[in-house]
C-alpha cells in the first residue's frame, strides 16, 4: 500500500505495476506531461521516512531523469523517485509526498 501525502490517498498497487499506472487504475489523476515515458519528470514523488527494502533502485533512465530535478537540487539528502517508473510492489507500505493526486472526474 502506498499512501500519498498530503491528500492521503492510499493506492494498492498490483506485481509489476508502477505507481502511477496503480493510481490511474484506482481512479486518481496523477500530475504527468509526458504520459509515463520518464521524460519530463512531473510525476516524481519524495519518499517520506525509511523506503522499502522492496522497492528496486531506480534504473538508468529513471536515474538520468531524476538527476535533473529541481527539488532534488533543493534537498539533496531527500529521495525522489518517478511514480512511472517505480514499482513498489505487493506488500511494499509507502508513504510519498507529491502534490495535485485527485480523483479522476
Amino acid at each position: 500500500m502506498v499512501r500519498v501525502e498530503p491528500s492521503g490517498v492510499e493506492i494498492e498497487v498490483r506485481e509489476g505495476e508502477t505507481l502511477m499506472a496503480a493510481a490511474t487504475r484506482a481512479g486518481y489523476r496523477w500530475p504527468t506531461v509526458c504520459g509515463g515515458l520518464a521524460e519530463c519528470g512531473t510525476c516524481a514523488v519524495q519518499i517520506v521516512g525509511e523506503p522499502s527494502a522492496a522497492l528496486a533502485e531506480p534504473s538508468a533512465l529513471e536515474a538520468d531523469r531524476l538527476a535533473t530535478l529541481p527539488d532534488r537540487k533543493l534537498h539533496p539528502d531527500a529521495e525522489f523517485r518517478l511514480a512511472c517508473q517505480m514499482r513498489p510492489g505487493p506488500g511494499t507500505d509507502l508513504v510519498v509526498r507529491k502534490r495535485g493526486v485527485r480523483r479522476a472526474d
